[in-house]
């Protein structure tokens, strides 16, 4: 496994080395001096003489050019040579993964798809600054996150050289917290990820979040450290390398992108077997990389394939937060407004958020197309187009099928942030918490006054809003 990353390394120190040196140049220049020297010597109507003379100044250009471009050739094999003369002295498998031909395919592929994305480089380079992260980093989010054949190959490694963990006894399933965004599903799933040691998926696992195991085990000697900040949708929410995020859905768009994600929104299809399989492997590996704790999600797509997360985890709780419709549909359309703002200033964020498979909000918005979605060319600057989508994706949970109602669990956010010290241990029997949950952190967003939204699709939100505080009352008993 050490070769073959440092093979790896190895290769893209040198295709970078490649553009830092200029070696490509000076060969060109080394092939246009010879051309030139060529086409002097066949000329017809040039003395002997003077064809001496300037093949003599020719001859020594040429050399010259042909000596730096040997020493920059050198220069750029160097990180394979080094790693090669260490293997010889102390080996640790360089040569094995060097002479093993699935690697070298497997090689092949990655440089190419390097190759392809560095050309992208100084676009994505320029438009960072400031605090949007320097553009190494960024290239390699690229590489390691836009780029299929990399989510493979990782992925890949990641269950060949790992297993996914298995409980010696029956345990509680995964908590997946799910719904429409701006429902306090981030805050609800921190408190669960700080209070209880969860294993979830963290910045820390990017950019490689297909092999949790590998990749902490690799970056264990470079521990990266980050500063509280406050996140781009400016609520309030702080977040730093080890706050628990939405990451998961990466390996859903990977395996099932192309069954799910289309030009008009996002579909509820139901996963392939083999994907749910997978799921249930990729799972047991984020569990292994923290522990073997509980395994905990935060991710809105998921209400897109509910009833294959039953499959997989059948005692799994899936936790829905909701807020009354007008006010999070508000909340939604100002998010949205904030995106396209974001994405307006850094480029570079519109393309990160596809690759983690998060089209919620800005450039990119995609609606979950249940029954009732709002048109897909519909005005996303509107009330409507947002309490419509509302609409949908709640009914949509209500009317789910009997299986997967059985392991819902439907959470009035705003009244629970008014009555948590009531609700707090009804929830943690609900959650199969091991503690009672302490939510006294909690605090409900003051209402903002709205106007506009139809009053056709306030009646229908209603509806739905007075059947979620029902479900979500049985709770309690």
């Amino acid at each position: 496994m050490i070769g073959v990353v440092v093979l790896l390394l190895a290769t893209l120190a040198s295709i970078e080395l490649v553009w830092a040196t200029g070696v490509l140049r000076c060969l060109m220049d080394v092939n246009r001096l010879g051309r030139r020297a060529t086409r002097i010597v066949t000329r017809r109507h040039v003395s002997e003489w003077a064809k001496e003379r300037a093949m003599r100044l020719m001859s020594g250009r040429l050399m010259a050019q042909s000596l730096r471009g040997l020493a920059l050739i050198a220069v750029v094999a160097a990180p394979l040579i080094l790693a090669m003369a260490v293997d010889r002295l102390w080996p640790y498998g360089f040569a094995q993964a060097f002479t093993h031909w699935p690697t070298r395919v497997a090689l092949l592929v990655i440089s190419l798809a390097y190759l392809f994305t560095r050309r992208h480089f100084r676009n994505a380079a320029s438009a960072s600054g400031g605090e949007k992260g320097p553009g190494s980093e960024r290239l390699l989010q690229r590489v390691a996150l836009g780029n299929r054949a990399m989510l493979e190959i990782t992925f890949d490694i990641e269950r060949a050289r790992f297993k996914p963990w298995k409980d010696e006894a029956p345990q509680p399933g995964p908590l997946f917290v799910t719904g429409l965004a701006r429902a306090g599903t981030t805050i609800l799933t921190r408190l669960l990820h700080e209070q209880y040691g969860m294993a979830s998926l963290t910045y820390r696992d990017l950019p490689f979040p297909l092999a949790p195991n590998s990749w902490a085990k690799l970056s264990a000697g470079f521990k990266r450290q980050v500063e509280q900040s406050e996140r781009g949708h400016g609520d309030g929410i702080f977040h730093d390398l080890d706050s628990a995020e939405a990451i998961e859905e990466v390996f859903w768009r990977h395996f099932e992108g192309k069954r799910y994600v289309g030009a008009d929104g996002l579909s509820p299809v139901q996963p392939l077997r083999e994907t749910v399989d997978a799921f249930r492997d990729y799972v047991g590996l984020i569990r292994r990389r923290y522990g073997g704790a509980r395994y905990l999600s935060k991710n809105n797509a998921n209400v897109l394939r509910l009833p294959a997360l039953i499959e997989a985890f059948p005692q799994a709780v899936l936790v829905h937060p909701f807020r009354a419709p007008l006010q999070q549909a508000e909340s939604l359309r100002r998010q949205h407004e904030q995106a396209l703002q974001l994405a307006a200033d850094d480029p570079f964020r519109l393309e990160f958020m596809r690759w983690l498979g998060h089209y919620d909000f800005g450039g990119d918005q995609r609606p979950f197309l249940f029954p009732g979605h709002p048109a897909t060319d519909g005005d996303r600057g509107s009330i409507d187009y947002w309490l419509q989508l509302w609409i949908s994706v709640y009914s949509a949970l209500l009317n789910a099928d009997e299986a997967v109602q059985a392991r819902q669990a439907f959470v009035d956010y705003e009244t629970v942030c008014t009555e948590k010290a009531t609700l707090s241990a009804a929830l943690s029997h609900r959650l199969a918490l091991p503690s009672e949950w302490d939510l006294s952190s909690l605090r409900v967003a003051t209402p903002r006054s709205v106007s506009g939204a139809s009053q056709s699709l306030l009646e229908q939100a209603d509806a739905v809003h007075a059947a979620l505080r029902i479900r979500s009352a049985q709770i309690t008993g």
